[in-house]
């Protein structure tokens, strides 16, 4: 994807099977798309990438519906970041809206376009361009001096395309996954059918700095995100020819140990069911975190149902494997002996201290 080497060396042996969809469907009857799964590792640069691409009408058949306070509380710091910087933005992925919302209160009056084929939030005060950017109309970026990019970068089959589009703007502003954290804090959100590569911080840094953006300041959200500002640099003579070498420094070892220590934690948490045969099995949340378990594994067979606090996903069914999602509350107010296998990374923290009565995986 970044190099173009043709050497790509497979993780596993064989193929898993994954979902594509990471939502919800209102029932058991709805029919659910699977794809074979396989990571693979670049020889040259050691950027990992899922080897199989799912059809995105079905991956992104969905709003976007940010929950929780981590997820809030990103919204509202990354548009303290982006602050007052930029005469006019163009956001790449707008979702539901949160971002720009936050950002046009603050700033009335500034001239801001969304370019994203599913937009579903509010329209007033914003240019809507309903297309991937790839096929915006010609124009779009005509008096934008500002991209921002939040969680959608880590989205592009074609990253460099999208570079090269922007490259005349004079500021970007990405807020990217913390992917390196969630390696190390065994966060399930990183190469599935939405987050197709694996790459370090440094990497971005370097794969912009070959588009003439220098890294200007970098903050990093809750373990969850990571926000970068870059702004053009101007050039001359021999130091516009220079080129950035782009080499991922840990990966070779740190992406291996994080599926090492998933298989690890399947195996585990079939044990303790084993040793607790009277208590009812559930997870937490219905979300990627959980799709990824089950395809790496876990027996869906065992997990009486799915918990979550988000009201949209309640009473719905998790693609792929439609397993019932029901509410958090509801369980925590049961007496009935029971095991909860909290599985959401960085999110854990949110609820952890409210299910202290009960079998806990952290």
């Amino acid at each position: 994807m970044f190099c173009h080497h043709e050497g790509l060396s497979p993780l596993w042996e064989e193929d898993f099977i994954i979902p594509q969809g990471c939502y919800v469907v209102p029932d058991q009857e709805r029919e659910c798309h699977t794809m074979p799964f396989q990571v693979v590792c670049c020889e040259a640069c050691r950027a990992y990438q899922t080897k199989y691409l799912g059809d995105m009408n079905v991956i992104y058949d969905y709003e976007a519906n940010a929950h929780g306070t981590i997820r809030s509380s990103m919204n509202v710091r990354f548009a303290e970041f982006i602050g007052s910087t930029g005469t006019s933005i163009l956001e790449i992925g707008g979702g539901n809206g949160g971002l720009s919302d936050i950002i046009i209160e603050a700033r009335p009056g500034l001239p801001y376009t969304i370019v994203d084929p599913t937009y579903s939030g509010r329209e007033e005060g914003k240019k809507i361009v309903r297309s991937f950017l790839e096929d915006m109309p010609n124009g779009v970026l005509d008096g934008v001096d500002t991209v921002v990019m939040s969680h959608v970068f880590e989205h592009f089959y074609e990253p460099r395309k999208v570079l090269e589009a922007i490259r005349d703007v004079k500021h970007v502003f990405i807020n990217f996954p913390d992917l390196e954290s969630y390696i190390l804090e065994d966060n399930y959100h990183v190469l599935n059918p939405e987050h197709i590569f694996y790459v370090e911080n440094q990497f971005i840094t370097g794969l912009l700095a070959q588009y003439g953006f220098q890294q200007k300041r970098l903050y990093h959200h809750e373990k969850h995100s990571v926000f970068f500002e870059f702004e053009k640099e101007e050039r001359t003579g021999a130091e516009a020819g220079e080129v950035v070498t782009l080499w991922n420094q840990d990966s070779v070892r740190e992406v291996p140990a994080f599926f090492d220590r998933i298989f690890e934690r399947v195996r585990g948490i079939h044990d303790m069911i084993e040793q607790n045969p009277d208590r009812t099995v559930y997870i937490w949340p219905c979300s990627m975190h959980t799709t990824y378990l089950f395809a790496l594994g876990l027996d869906v067979g065992r997990v009486e149902a799915i918990l979550d606090n988000a009201p949209h996903k309640i009473g719905q069914y998790l693609y792929g494997f439609k397993k019932r999602c029901i509410s958090f509350q509801s369980v925590l107010e049961n007496e009935a002996p029971c095991m909860i296998i909290l599985n959401g990374g960085c999110y854990n923290q949110e609820i952890a201290k409210n299910v202290y009565k009960h079998i806990l995986f952290v």
